[in-house]
This record gives structure tokens, sequence and C-alpha cells, in this order.
């Protein structure tokens, strides 16, 4: 298996700290205030720990897992920065595993982009043994039109004093798959050093994630794009509000 995020881990946070992100985490957020009844769960797939920390903030009593150990180093690096107690585990979502029960899981930030369509039954079932009855899930997913009209065949990058990075997609509609080629020049001295990496999402469509959800034993309570907005085919992001029945 192909574990993204070997490379990226290091400079995850530099992408992602901005104004719009912030506001979409605070969206999550409010989900789980008006979803979640009891105040234990799991951020699967939680990277560098950004929702976990936030979550841990409000009072929730979270733990963040991840398949990346990088990413859960940086997680934990971070933690400990601000002073947090929370614990990360290096878990697989497609067999996640808990002591006990909880009441709520996110996954966030593509985590089920990363998880070919054929697997995606796999990974509600596993999310589903770890939940309370009633218990919340909420995740989200980058749409086939986010990849296909704002992506496909696009290099973002930016030249900063310490950073440097590009970072080129291309998407495949035929297999939904969005290939993306990281480059990184970190500077060291007088000198800046390379480092790559290759990733893979796929995208999966509004219609086959509610019917995998009705399989694994979920009952939808709404779909919105990061704004909270109803969802539409052509929004960037959908957003997944489901309770275990």
């Amino acid at each position: 298996m192909n574990v993204p995020y070997k490379v990226l881990a290091r400079f995850y946070n530099n992408l992602i700290e901005d104004d719009s992100y912030k506001s979409f985490v605070d969206y999550v957020l409010g989900i789980v205030k008006n979803n979640v009844k009891i105040k234990t769960g799991i951020d699967a797939a939680c990277g560098s720990g950004v929702v976990t920390r936030a979550l841990k903030k409000q009072g929730y009593d979270v733990i963040g897992v991840d398949v990346s150990q990088e990413m859960l180093l940086e997680a934990q690096e971070i933690t400990l920065k601000e002073h947090l107690n929370v614990e990360y585990l290096k878990q697989d979502i497609r067999s996640l595993k808990s002591f006990k029960k909880v009441g709520f899981i996110t996954c966030i930030n593509d985590g089920l982009n990363y998880i070919e369509s054929a697997d995606l039954s796999k990974v509600f079932k596993s999310l589903n043994k770890c939940l309370l009855k009633g218990g919340t899930l909420v995740f989200d997913v980058s749409t086939e039109s986010k990849m296909k009209n704002v992506l496909n065949g696009q290099m973002y990058g930016d030249n900063g004093e310490d950073l440097s990075f590009m970072w080129f997609s291309e998407y495949n509609e035929g297999n939904k798959k969005l290939s993306m080629t990281l480059t990184f020049f970190e500077k060291c001295g007088n000198v800046y050093k390379r480092y790559d990496e290759e990733q893979v999402q796929y995208a999966h469509s509004v219609e086959q994630i509610k019917d995998e959800l009705k399989k694994a034993g979920f009952s939808l309570v709404s779909v919105t794009n990061e704004c909270g907005l109803p969802f539409v085919n052509e929004h960037q992001r959908a957003v997944f509000t489901a309770i275990k029945e």
C-alpha cells in the first residue's frame, strides 16, 4: 500500500494555514457541537492533527489516528508545543480499531479521497464498529468537479524565503484518479534541499457515498459544501454528517 505524506508531512501546515481552511475547521466544529451527544471521539486520517487539537480545545476527549507515521510525529510535536494531551495512533481507517466505542468520528480534509472506491465499504463498516449506537460521523471529500475542473492540468506553487514548492495535478476521468507530483525546495544554509513526492487521490460520487453509508448502517443527516450550503455537483467539497443506526 502506498502511504502518502512521507515528504509532505514536514511542510503540510505551511500549505493549509489560511483563513479559508480555518473557516472550514470552524464549520466542522459547529457540526460536531450540534450533533454529538457523547464527547468521546476519534479523528480519523488526522494528518498533522489540526482538527484533533481543535476538538480537544473545545473539550472533546479525542484521539487522532493516521496511516502515516510521519504525519503523526508532526501532530505530536505541535500538540506538545501547544501543551495539550492528545493520544495519536498509527491505524488504517479501513481496519480501524478502538478499545472502547466512541460518540463521534471525524475524517476531515480529503482522508477518504486517498481510499479507492472499492474500499469505501470497508471504511464505513470499520468506522461503524467503533461508534456507539446513535454516534455521529462527520467527513468530507474533494469532489470530481474539483479534480476535473480546478486541479486537472494545473500547477500551483510558492516561492518563499525558506521554502518553495511546486504542485502539479492531473486527473484521469476514466479511472477517477487524481495524480499529484509535489516538489519542495527547503533552504538549508546557503543552499536549497530538494524533496519529491507523488500522491494519488480518488473521486467518489455523492450518490455512491450515500449508498455505502446506508449499507454500513448509517442514517444520513446532511450533505453540504464547506460553507454549509446544500450540496450541488459543482461544489468543490462535500461534507457529510451521518448517524449510526
